[in-house]
């Protein structure tokens, strides 16, 4: 009991410290840390896709490709990678 306290004490601490902080920047990380950057190199920007996405959906649809590519390798790990146990 005295365990199950101590944790949720920490997560109450930590998620009102993360609520009362205010952000620093408006928009994503594209908005706030990259264009400041391409700016100043004289850079502008770029179409990579035929299709405008928004936010960090990029991000995310790069991510689930990982997680993906990462479960499909642990699953075929010994396929991939025949001798480990003799």
């Amino acid at each position: 009991m005295k365990r199950w306290l101590i944790i949720v004490s920490i997560v109450v601490v930590f998620l009102a410290a993360v609520l009362m902080t205010e952000s620093k920047w408006e928009g994503d990380v594209t908005e706030a840390a990259a264009n400041p950057l391409a700016e100043k190199a004289g850079i502008g920007d770029a179409q990579v896709l035929p299709w405008n996405i928004d936010g960090d959906l990029l991000l995310f649809f790069f991510l689930s490709g990982g997680a993906v590519a990462g479960f499909a390798a642990g699953y075929y790990w010994r396929t991939l990678f025949p001798g480990g146990n003799k």
